[in-house]
């Protein structure tokens, strides 16, 4: 009855949508009296009323009056629901992460509390945020665009904390019209197409984190700028604007994509001289195996044929990664064994998942939570940057002109106590570990050994006490385990390879 009678000089009201507005009337006119709408107790109106409409009828009905602003707002301070920095000032380029865009509310009373506790809903609602998440998440955002000097979508300079939910709403909001070349004034955003907030977030982290590893020298080298300065600016991916996938899984992917979109060609970005040009600067990194080296690199979207739902994001010359825009997965092509498929993102919960020791095919099983699949191979990647799991050294023994052909070697170091190992005798170390590489199908290890020094501390022992000056691998064995340490010790009295 409230909002019948509150809409009752609105003579054509829009479908499925809510209107409100008073008649014009002329200077002399007394005000219009209080609708039964705003006389309303506000909790009433917020959540027994507001809350079954959407968002964008909030943003409609507030501008009614001043009354319905505080209703939606808490508060009739405009300048509260702005934000400066996205006007165009304080911006000097540097992160932002740190700061609160906004004034918190003040409003006496509960009317803050309503306010906040109806923006809440709309972060839920529209942009998929947890119910149980606390404060301090949902109110996490990105600034769109503030640097007018970047050509990238997003930057991970730009993440904020808000000062309210409706602060972070409505930046979330821009960036999904920016995403979907929608005006505030065309028609909604299909909700198979919404953006996931969260899924943006852990993106911007992740970046942060391979932003923070590339920018080190004492972990990257001179290898980090480089693999950086490949980084294509990020763009608003939408890999089915043509609509040949209903209901495609492509959230994570639009967020992975939002800050970067690839890394360009080993060409374009190579800053050395061509007599001096590393093709391994890939990403993902690489190794080396005997004669083999394999270098995977992130690629700019490719969405291939019209009928096929696959989108290629990461290549070698020996493996293709591709996603499913089905399903969201991430999968593994490789020749070895005919363009075999294999899960990037496995789940320890799946039953239905076989071994690939000896030989035998996985079965592919899409689990419940593939469509952030990208985004968690990308999370792990990066984990993996910042716990110095890898390293940055020389992938190719052989060089042209021996040139040091620095990459990121996928083989852990000792920070990985699960995969690598690590003995000293008489003051050698040797450090061992193995990978599997899925375009070969096989494990491939790497054995590291050297004579300590006095810098290595304890563990030093000089020459005179370790009995040599120096020394030389002559034979070795191996202890072979599946589950359990009593499995068969062969025996090699020669040593082979390099």
């Amino acid at each position: 009855q409230a909002l019948s009678c509150h809409n009752h000089h609105i003579r054509q009201p829009p479908v499925n949508s809510l209107a409100f507005a008073y008649p014009k009337m002329k200077r002399s006119a007394p005000s219009p009296p209080q609708s039964p709408f705003e006389a309303l107790p506000r909790y009433i109106a917020t959540s027994s009323i507001l809350s079954f409409v959407t968002s964008n009828d909030w943003l409609h009905f507030r501008l009614a009056s001043r009354a319905c602003f505080e209703i939606v707002h808490g508060t009739t301070d405009v300048s509260l629901t702005r934000c400066p920095i996205c006007q165009g000032h304080d911006y000097n380029g540097t992160s932002t992460s740190n700061q609160t865009c906004g004034t918190r509310n003040t409003a006496s009373g509960s009317g803050g509390e309503e306010s906040e506790s109806l923006w809440r809903l709309a972060l839920i609602r529209d942009y998929l945020f947890d119910e149980a998440d606390d404060e301090n998440l949902l109110h996490q955002s990105i600034h769109s665009p503030v640097d007018p000097q970047s050509d990238a979508f997003l930057s991970t300079n730009d993440i904020f904390t808000a000062s309210n939910s409706f602060i972070s709403w409505k930046h979330w909001r821009k960036i999904d019209l920016r995403l979907h070349h929608r005006s505030p004034r065309g028609q909604c955003i299909p909700p198979s197409e919404k953006i996931v907030g969260p899924y943006f977030l852990r993106a911007g982290s992740m970046w942060q984190k391979i932003e923070q590893w590339c920018d080190d020298e004492n972990r990257s080298g001179t290898l980090g700028q480089e693999i950086k300065s490949s980084f294509e600016p990020g763009r608003p991916l939408d890999p089915n604007s043509r609509g040949r996938v209903q209901n495609a899984k492509t959230s994570a992917l639009k967020a992975v994509y939002a800050f970067y979109a690839g890394q360009c060609d080993p060409m374009l970005a190579a800053a050395a001289p061509p007599h001096r040009f590393n093709p391994f600067t890939g990403l993902f990194g690489g190794f080396q195996a005997y004669h083999i080296i394999s270098s995977t690199r992130w690629m700019e979207p490719d969405f291939g044929d019209d009928d096929q739902p696959f989108v290629i994001i990461a290549k070698s010359d020996m493996k293709v990664t591709v996603m499913n825009l089905n399903s969201g997965q991430v999968y593994f092509l490789s020749d070895a064994q005919g363009n075999q498929t294999l899960l990037a993102t496995p789940n320890a919960s799946e039953s239905n998942q076989r071994t690939i020791i000896g030989g035998v095919q996985e079965e592919i099983t899409d689990s419940l939570d593939s469509k952030d699949s990208i985004l968690r191979w990308f999370e792990e990647h990066a984990n993996r940057l910042h716990q110095n799991i890898y390293s940055v050294g020389n992938i190719m023994s052989h060089a042209p002109g021996d040139q040091t052909m620095y990459s990121l070697l996928r083989y852990p170091t000792l920070a990985d106590t699960v995969n690598c190992s690590r003995a000293v005798t008489r003051g050698v170390e040797i450090v061992t570990s193995a990978i599997f590489v899925p375009e070969m199908e096989v494990f491939v290890y790497s054995i590291r050994i050297r004579l300590l020094t006095p810098e290595d501390g304890e563990e030093y022992l000089s020459p005179e006490v370790r009995g040599f000056d120096t020394c030389q691998l002559l034979a070795r064995h191996w202890r072979i385990s599946k589950y359990s340490p009593n499995s068969n010790v062969p025996l090699v009295d020669e040593v082979r390879g390099e």
